[in-house]
């Protein structure tokens, strides 16, 4: 058995973040390892366990950064895991050589990341990446600077197929939110910049959508208003879709009480899930919705190339991100629009036999499967 701490947010905070911590730490207990986490969000001055699980508060710095060294020197952990946006351990890359780290780190752009380059380089942590897509860049870094990079580990991103199912009553659920058979489309991506989730190129496609079949509607699970990103509802009345678009109760995001079982229901009430960012780390939303059936279009880029299928992928245009210094991909709303229309092509009952194929695409991220053929043999080499 082995002490194992995970740095990031809360196992109980319902972001991706927090839902991948939870099926971690829970994942490392039925293996037999004694697990902690350092919180960075979602708990503040105090301790607290939860589900046996010790769980230590952030301090005063962003992500933890002024409390991930003392958090490891008071557990003294064999292993501690980080997921999070990877460049924000800078401040720490040269202490963390002193500790047995791992990084489970998004990577979304071609090449990876330059701020994330520098901290692997800098702290010498044992990288994990969260999809194909993000381990062939540290590859392909590791082959331009040699092995300063350790050589990459990968665990996809996960799901519990057994929470995440489709509903048999799915149609009457979709009755008592008063959708009938109308095209739904969801959007669930967070509101926290302006640019990467691509919200106007995607409200774009959906006009183009609304235009054709005036009955389709836009679920988005997604703060309306955000002070770091944008205004969806005064997007939404640019684009003429104000009325088509339904945004979830924000109270309730706010306050974190949307729960798993919550979001099964509200994934099963889609046509589609539209999914169509600059770039993705993973993008857990994608197969949380295929496990419940349904369909998601994406962009062709990042990990998103390996999550959807094919025909559903739409053709992105090179951007460059000066922040990263390396390049995303603009999804074309045409495209979207294009793919989005060939779903709603389909008869209502093409579209519920389709779901069980849809939901046997994801099944290689169950959880239990990921963590007995990935972190099992992950935690024996870096704690053995």
């Amino acid at each position: 058995m082995s002490r194992i701490l995970i740095h990031s947010n809360a196992p109980w905070v319902p972001t991706g973040y927090g839902k991948q911590t939870r099926i971690l730490a829970h994942g490392l207990q039925r293996l037999g390892h004694e697990v902690a986490v350092s919180a960075f969000a979602g708990l503040t001055g105090a301790d607290v366990v939860w589900e046996d699980i010790p769980v230590m508060p952030h301090g005063q710095v962003p992500f933890g950064l002024d409390m991930l060294l003392p958090h490891i020197n008071r557990f003294k952990p064999d292993l501690t895991i980080t997921l999070m946006d990877f460049y924000m351990l800078e401040p720490l890359a040269g202490a963390l050589q002193n500790h047995n780290v791992a990084a489970w780190l998004p990577i979304d752009c071609t090449p990876m990341s330059q701020r994330d380059l520098s901290v692997l380089l800098a702290s010498r942590v044992h990288p994990i990446a969260m999809s194909e897509f993000g381990h062939a860049q540290i590859i392909a870094a590791r082959d331009k600077f040699g092995p300063t990079i350790r050589e990459p580990f990968y665990a996809p991103h996960m799901v519990d197929m057994d929470t995440y199912v489709p509903m048999s009553d799915r149609w009457d659920w979709r009755g008592e939110l008063e959708l009938g058979d109308s095209f739904v489309v969801g959007m669930c991506a967070a509101n926290k910049d302006t640019v990467r989730k691509a919200f106007p190129e995607q409200f774009q496609a959906f006009s183009m959508l609304h235009n054709k079949y005036p009955e389709a509607v836009l679920l988005v699970h997604s703060s309306a208003v955000s002070r770091s990103g944008l205004d969806l509802h005064r997007l939404a009345d640019s684009m003429g879709i104000g009325d088509a678009v339904r945004f979830s109760d924000q109270y309730k995001q706010d306050a974190g009480l949307f729960d798993d079982q919550a979001m099964c229901r509200w994934y099963n009430a889609l046509d589609v899930l539209m999914l169509c960012s600059y770039g993705e780390g993973f993008g857990v939303p994608v197969i949380e919705a295929q496990a419940c059936g349904t369909p998601v279009v994406a962009s062709n880029n990042s990990a998103l190339t390996e999550l959807v299928d094919s025909r559903n992928l739409v053709q992105t245009d090179r951007f460059w991100n000066f922040v990263h210094e390396a390049w995303w991909g603009r999804p074309r709303p045409d495209m979207i629009f294009r793919r989005l229309n060939r779903i709603r092509a389909n008869t209502l009952e093409q579209r519920d036999q389709s779901r069980a194929h849809t939901r046997m695409g994801v099944e290689f991220y169950d959880h239990n499967s990921v963590m007995n053929t990935r972190w099992k043999s992950i935690v024996e080499e870096l704690c053995g």
